[in-house]
């Protein structure tokens, strides 16, 4: 976490967690063309994101009407580029504390309905209500996840690991090299050495990198556009939880 529930509201007392599925079909859309990627799954997940705001805000004016305090965290911001994390709060560990879903061994929130293809969003408030969770919290880990690893497998980077933990079983430079669009425009699927034990994070390694591949400046500036949308979804698609 980047801050406390608390920094929002100082008397908070909740966190209410919600999720948008995403369509099946704007999942399926061709891994090998970016625009392709941007006219669909990038699409869909600016407009999720968008939606996901929507329905903070009316909820927070709801918990005001009753007489209570609440505001929306956003869904998509700040984004650290550094780490390509975003918001001050987690969502997932968020979601996960309130009885959505369990982290995978993917690292992301997965939900027992539609796995990880979902969206988050969350409202923070004074209001004194139930909690539902952690309900899930280690249950989906523990009967799925530690005899599935469909997503270590399908991880193009090897950016997953199976013997450790999340958040232990994840290397952020791998992830970077797919999730900012280098595996697509390079076709390289491992990275460079250098870029795998770069520090603080491979990012010191971009400027060297967009000499060398310029055309990224082209998926940039889309991401940019699009609320930084990762080139690289596998660990999501692979997930076999939720699938009908």
């Amino acid at each position: 976490f980047f801050a406390s529930p608390f920094s929002f509201i100082k008397d908070a007392k909740a966190v209410v967690s919600f999720c948008l599925k995403y369509p099946e079909g704007s999942l399926d859309f061709s891994k090998e063309d970016f625009f392709v990627i941007l006219s669909s799954y990038a699409s869909v997940r600016e407009s999720m994101l968008k939606r996901l705001n929507e329905i903070a805000l009316a909820l927070s004016r709801e918990l005001e009407k009753k007489g209570y305090k609440a505001t929306p965290l956003e869904a998509n911001l700040p984004v650290d580029e550094r780490r390509w994390v975003s918001c001050l709060l987690s969502h997932r560990y968020l979601a996960q504390i309130s009885g959505l879903g369990d982290i995978g061994v993917n690292n992301l929130l997965i939900t027992p309905e539609w796995g990880p293809r979902i969206e988050l969003g969350s409202v923070i408030t004074n209001a004194p209500l139930k909690p539902d969770g952690p309900r899930l919290a280690g249950r989906i880990y523990e009967e799925t996840c530690k005899t599935c690893f469909k997503c270590v497998e399908a991880c193009p980077t090897q950016a997953l690991t199976r013997e450790k933990v999340p958040p232990y079983n994840f290397e952020l430079n791998r992830c970077l090299w797919a999730t900012q669009g280098w595996l697509m425009l390079s076709k390289i699927e491992i990275p460079p050495e250098e870029w795998i034990t770069a520090r603080p994070t491979s990012m010191v390694m971009v400027p060297k990198y967009t000499a060398k591949y310029p055309f990224i400046k082209v998926y940039q500036e889309w991401q940019k556009r699009k609320m930084d949308f990762p080139c690289c979804i596998e660990c999501m698609l692979a997930c076999p939880v939720g699938k009908k």
